[in-house]
C-alpha cells in the first residue's frame, strides 16, 4: 500500500501552511459575483451570496442554477485490490456497482459509527473515487496488506454542479448531445468546452441535476460553456449559502454539524459537534439504514452494527423539525432586540426538551423560504420520532443572556418533495 498527498497538513488543522486558496472555478466565480460576501470551505474561499441568495435558490427550485462545490474532498484509491478495500471500508456490498456507476454510502469506525458518507464513483475497474469530508487517513489506516494506492485528489478536480428542473436542457447544450440520457447515480464522460470532462447526475439540493468534474485548469472553459449554454435558459450562479439551504430542505445532512466524525482525519467543519464524542451516529439512527448490507459481507463496524440491531436499534432517531418561529421573533421583540431567525443554516447545535427532560438536539437550523418555515434536524429518543410530537428548542436571544423553550413539532423528512429522478 502507498499514500501520496497533494498538500501538507499543519499540524492542527486542514488548512494550507501557504494560506487559503482557490478553486478551479475561482476567476469566474469572482467576476460573476455582485457581493463580497465569501465562504471559507475549508480549505478554499468560495463565493457564499452572487447578488440575492433568495433569486439564488429559487433558481435551483424552480429553474437551473450553477454552483461551484469543488472543496470537497476527494480521494482515489486504485490498484489490484480496489473493490477488496472498499467492500470493507462501506457498508454498502459493491457486487453490483460496475464501472461508470455511483452509490451514495456511509462508513464506519469499529464501533460502527460514522466517520464519514459520500458518493463513490467507480472510476475503472480497479479504480473507485470517494467524494465528502477528509477521510485520506481513515482509508489508509486501514489499507495495510491491501495492494493499492490511495491518492488525494481534492485539489486536482473541480466540481461545477448544475441543479434544477431546466438543468438536463443546459446540459444537453453545453455538451451538444441531444436527449442526454444519464440516468441518476451514472457517471459519463462527455466534452464542455472543448475539455473532456465526466458528468455525474447527482446533487446535494434535491432537484434534478448533475455535477461535472473538471481537470484543474479547465475550470475557466467549463464555466464559460455552462453559462453560454445556459443564457436562454436564465441561469443564474448560487452561492453556498443557497445550496446550503436547499440541502436542508431537501433533508440532507452534512458530517460536523448533523454528526460527529468518528475517524482520524481532521474535518472540513469548525463548528463544536464536529468532534463531539456525544454526537457520534450510528447510520440507522440517521435514516441510512437502507444503506447498510449487514448480510452482505464484512465491512468495518458491522458487528457493531449487528449488535445494535439486534439490541432494538438505536436509542435516538432522525427526524425534521418545524420550529415556531413567531415564538422566537415574539421573545425578540420583548426584550427590545431586533429579530433574525436563522437567515442561513445554524451549524451550532441545539438542546431539545420535552417538558423538564433534554431529550437530544437539533441541528442544521434555517429559515427554509421554500417551504416558508423555519426547520431542522432533530436527533431525537426514539420514543419521540412520531410525526406531530410536540417538543422544544433550546433558543437564544442573542445579548440578553436569556433563552426560552422555542415550540417545535416532529415532521417527516424531506421537507419537500424530491426530484432527483
Amino acid at each position: 500500500m502507498t499514500a501520496d498527498r497533494d498538500w501538507r497538513r499543519a499540524a492542527a488543522s486542514r488548512f494550507r501552511p501557504d494560506g487559503i486558496i482557490g478553486t478551479p472555478f475561482h476567476r469566474r466565480a469572482a467576476r460573476s459575483s455582485a457581493t463580497p460576501w465569501y465562504f471559507n470551505w475549508d480549505l478554499c474561499h468560495v463565493v457564499d451570496v452572487y447578488d440575492d441568495f433568495h433569486a439564488e435558490l429559487g433558481a435551483i427550485r424552480t429553474n437551473v442554477a450553477m454552483g461551484d462545490m469543488s472543496p470537497l474532498c476527494k480521494v482515489m484509491i486504485a490498484g489490484p485490490d480496489a473493490r477488496r478495500l472498499v467492500d470493507w471500508l462501506i457498508t454498502r456490498d459493491t457486487a453490483n456497482l460496475r464501472p461508470g456507476g455511483i452509490y451514495y454510502t456511509p462508513w464506519c469506525n469499529g464501533d460502527g459509527r460514522l466517520v464519514s458518507d459520500g458518493l463513490l464513483f467507480r472510476t475503472a475497474e480497479d479504480a473507485y473515487l470517494f467524494t465528502g469530508d477528509p477521510t485520506h487517513d481513515w482509508f489508509t489506516s486501514q489499507a495495510e496488506g491491501y495492494d493499492v494506492t490511495i491518492t488525494e485528489q481534492t485539489d486536482a478536480l473541480g466540481i461545477l454542479a448544475v441543479q434544477g428542473p431546466r438543468s438536463r436542457e443546459v446540459m444537453e447544450a453545453a455538451t451538444g448531445v441531444d436527449g442526454l440520457d444519464l440516468d441518476f447515480s451514472r457517471l459519463g464522460r462527455f466534452e464542455i468546452g472543448g475539455v473532456e470532462v465526466d458528468v455525474a447526475r447527482q446533487g446535494f439540493t434535491g432537484e434534478h441535476g448533475y455535477e461535472i468534474l473538471t481537470p484543474v485548469g479547465a475550470g475557466d472553459l467549463v464555466w464559460d460553456a455552462v453559462a453560454e449554454a445556459g443564457e436562454p435558459l436564465g441561469i443564474r450562479p448560487c452561492g453556498e449559502w443557497a445550496i446550503d439551504v436547499a440541502r436542508v430542505e431537501a433533508g440532507l445532512l452534512i458530517p460536523g454539524p448533523d454528526y460527529a466524525n468518528a475517524g482520524p482525519d481532521v474535518t472540513g467543519s469548525h463548528t463544536v459537534s464536529a468532534s463531539d464524542p456525544a454526537f457520534r451516529s450510528s447510520p440507522f439512527e440517521l435514516r441510512m439504514g437502507r444503506f447498510v448490507d449487514l448480510y452482505g459481507g464484512d465491512f468495518v463496524g458491522r458487528d457493531a452494527l449487528v449488535a445494535e440491531q439486534e439490541a432494538g436499534g438505536p436509542p435516538r432517531a432522525l427526524v425534521g423539525l418545524d420550529i415556531d418561529w413567531r415564538a422566537i421573533v415574539d421573545a425578540h421583540l420583548s426584550d427590545g432586540v431586533a429579530p433574525n431567525v436563522s437567515p442561513r443554516v445554524e451549524w451550532v447545535a441545539k438542546p431539545v426538551t420535552c417538558g423538564d427532560r433534554t431529550v437530544g438536539r437539533a441541528s442544521s437550523i434555517t429559515w427554509a423560504p421554500t417551504v416558508g418555515k423555519l426547520i431542522g434536524f432533530g436527533h431525537l429518543e426514539r420514543e419521540l420520532a412520531e410525526p406531530g410530537t410536540r417538543v422544544a428548542v433550546t433558543w437564544d436571544i442573542p445579548g440578553t443572556g436569556r433563552s426560552i423553550p422555542a415550540p417545535a413539532r416532529v415532521a417527516d423528512l424531506p421537507f419537500l418533495a424530491l426530484r432527483r429522478s
